[in-house]
C-alpha cells in the first residue's frame, strides 16, 4: 500500500513539475508575490513534505481500507486531469498575467472545468492524505481558499483579455467537473 502511495506522489511531483523540466523556467514577472509564494508554501509543505514524512514513517499512518481505496481513486483522477491539461495546454502554460494566454482554452479538459489543474492538485492532494492519514486531508481545507483566491484572479484576468467570449464560457462551464 506505501508503495503505490509513494508512486502516485512521484507522479504528482513529476507532473507538478514537468514544464520546467521539458521546457525550461518561464519568467515569472506579472504574477501577485503572494500567489507566486502561497503556490511554493503549498508545494513544498502540503505537497512534497508531509506525505513524504508520512511515506518515510515520521508522521504516523491512521486511515482505514475505505479511505486508502478513495485516496487512490482521487489522486487517480486527480493525476488525470493534471496530465491532460499539461498535454492540452502545449507551448501555451504558464503563470497568469505573463506573456501566455493568447488562447482562451475551452476544449479537452476545459469543457468539464475553467481550472483542470486546480481541480486535479487538489484531488491528488486529498487522495494522498487520505491514504496516509486521512485526519491531515484537513490539510486541504485552507489549501482550497487559497486556491478559490487564484482563482477569482484568474477569472478575473481572464475576463479582462477575452471579454464576453470568457463571461459566456464561465457561464457554461464551472470551476470543478462536480461543482458549479
Amino acid at each position: 500500500m506505501q508503495l503505490l502511495s509513494f508512486i502516485l506522489l512521484l507522479a504528482f511531483i513529476l507532473l507538478r513539475n514537468s514544464f520546467t523540466i521539458f521546457k525550461g523556467n518561464r519568467e515569472r514577472t506579472k504574477v501577485e508575490s503572494l500567489i507566486y509564494w502561497g503556490r511554493k508554501l503549498i508545494e513544498v509543505s502540503i505537497y512534497f513534505a508531509i506525505p513524504g514524512l508520512l511515506l518515510l514513517g515520521v508522521i504516523p499512518k491512521n486511515t482505514s481500507q475505505v479511505a486508502y481505496v478513495l485516496g487512490v481513486l482521487l489522486s487517480l483522477k486527480g493525476l488525470f486531469f493534471m496530465l491532460w491539461t499539461r498535454l492540452s495546454r502545449d507551448k501555451d502554460w504558464g503563470f497568469m498575467g505573463d506573456d501566455s494566454g493568447e488562447t482562451l482554452f475551452t476544449g479537452g479538459p476545459y469543457a468539464y472545468t475553467r481550472h483542470p489543474y486546480y481541480a486535479g492538485a487538489i484531488l491528488v492532494g486529498i487522495g494522498l492524505y487520505l491514504q496516509l492519514n486521512y485526519w491531515l486531508a484537513l490539510l486541504m481545507i485552507p489549501i482550497m481558499f487559497f486556491i478559490a483566491y487564484v482563482i477569482k484572479k484568474e477569472d478575473a484576468f481572464l475576463e479582462q483579455r477575452f471579454g464576453q467570449t470568457f463571461l459566456a464560457y464561465k457561464n457554461k462551464v464551472g470551476v470543478f467537473p462536480w461543482f458549479y
